[in-house]
């Protein structure tokens, strides 16, 4: 009994994945499994690529907190009490008091920042300020407010201190009139961070009643808290417009982190940085 050897076309046909259609109805399933081999053949290149080429960006993932060119700062030296522009909101009717509190720890031969009032101060209140420059707000009574107008006004001290454009300045400190802050020990901490990244720093109210309240990812301004000056050049362009979406908002903090919130920028918490209210009885 004579065989006969296989052909070409039934060697083919031995295999399951590269049958040839016999149906018109298989030509579908042959293509489809063509299509699925080459996508699956490019995504195995297309990864091994971008894993071994340094300068590939297919798959880089942008960091939510990384400043922009534009926004750099000059200079290389570690950062000290120089590069720091306080910015204390105040008002006629709280400095006359609360400027005790400034005066601690204020020095007139290496601090820089402003003194904001509500009003122009009249000579009496000028003396009272001292060596600390003070500024009058500008441009606030515009805004919509539910309960706190003043909180409009201090929390654009921000915006009106990046507007002045004082030179060599890192980081942009805010806080209350009755803050005292002891300058050493905030240098040697801001020094850690970069200051040429997005960076919204302090802490948390010492009252729980507060932080359930308002927010545990929020700085309280009565502590103080820090900007980093890319972040304020960003906070600029936004401000206006954070002040009216977020005008039931109570505090000038809340409406500052609020608007630092919507830029994807989170709080990074300091526990130095403490707001706690002491109450004296007779």
């Amino acid at each position: 009994m004579q065989t006969t050897s296989p052909t070409r076309a039934d060697q083919l046909k031995a295999s399951n994945l590269f049958a040839f259609p016999e149906k018109i109805g298989d030509y579908f399933v042959f293509s489809l499994r063509v299509g699925l081999l080459l996508c699956f053949l490019a995504s195995i290149s297309l990864a091994i690529f971008s894993a071994f080429s340094p300068n590939s960006h297919w798959l880089s993932i942008p960091s939510r907190t990384q400043a922009q060119p534009e926004f750099r700062t000059s200079g290389h030296e570690r950062t000290n009490i120089s590069h720091i522009l306080f910015g204390i909101g105040a008002s006629i009717a709280t400095w006359r008091e609360r400027s005790r509190s400034t005066n601690l720890w204020w020095d007139p031969k290496s601090t820089r920042g402003f003194v904001w009032l509500d009003a122009k101060p009249d000579n009496q209140t000028s003396n009272i300020s001292g060596s600390i420059p003070c500024r009058v707000s500008e441009d606030w009574t515009r805004f919509k407010y539910s309960s706190s107008q003043s909180a409009v006004r201090i929390a654009r001290i921000v915006y009106e201190s990046f507007k002045l454009r004082v030179p060599n300045v890192r980081w942009f400190v805010m806080g209350d009139d009755d803050t005292v802050f002891f300058t050493h020990n905030l240098v040697s901490v801001l020094a850690r961070y970069d200051h040429n990244q997005l960076y919204y720093i302090g802490g948390n109210s010492e009252s729980v009643e507060q932080d359930v309240m308002h927010a545990y990812e929020m700085a309280f301004g009565g502590g103080g808290f820090a900007i980093s000056y890319p972040l304020a050049a960003r906070l600029v362009e936004r401000m206006d417009g954070c002040l009216e979406r977020y005008y039931n908002f109570y505090g000038s903090d809340q409406r500052v982190w609020g608007c630092v919130s919507e830029m994807g920028v989170p709080l990074t918490r300091l526990r130095g940085f403490h707001q706690v209210r002491y109450f004296c009885r007779d």
